[in-house]
């Protein structure tokens, strides 16, 4: 951006207040934010996003403006009456922060290759991982 002309102290700015935001909606401390929860990605929708749960896969995408994700179908809303769960889907074994961050990727190759024909790889690769062919007990 500076390249272009922006002036560096904008862009620090700018920096700082992604950064403020991205603290904000990965608390776990704030609640429901009532009108506001219609319009801009919240921390409960932020939740939602980062959590394993029956219904959270694959769901509110938003950087800041959780609307896209109603007007495209990807949107749930937190269960208040439900722990979230998080992390990710399937088993690592290893405690190797490498191995723990290819993990998925190892997974989604194994299904490339196991895909028999041109739409199941397109959906390996461009599909939601919920709707990925399964991969076979040792894949996991």
């Amino acid at each position: 951006m500076i390249i272009i002309g922006f002036e560096p102290t904008f862009l620090l700015m700018i920096v700082a207040i992604n950064l403020a935001f991205q603290f904000f909606v990965h608390t776990q401390i704030v609640g429901k934010l009532g009108w506001l929860e219609h319009i801009f990605n919240t921390p409960s929708h932020h939740r939602v996003h980062h959590a394993i749960n029956k219904g959270y896969i694959d769901k509110n995408f938003a950087g800041v403006l959780i609307v896209w994700d109603k007007l495209f179908g990807t949107f749930a809303a937190e269960r208040d009456k439900e722990q979230n769960q998080y992390g990710i889907i399937g088993h690592c074994d290893s405690v190797n922060p490498w191995t723990i961050s290819v993990m998925q990727w190892r997974i989604m190759l194994k299904q490339l290759q196991a895909a028999t024909n041109f739409s199941e790889k397109s959906r390996v690769l461009f599909g939601y991982p919920s709707h990925r062919i399964k991969p076979s007990e040792n894949d996991e």
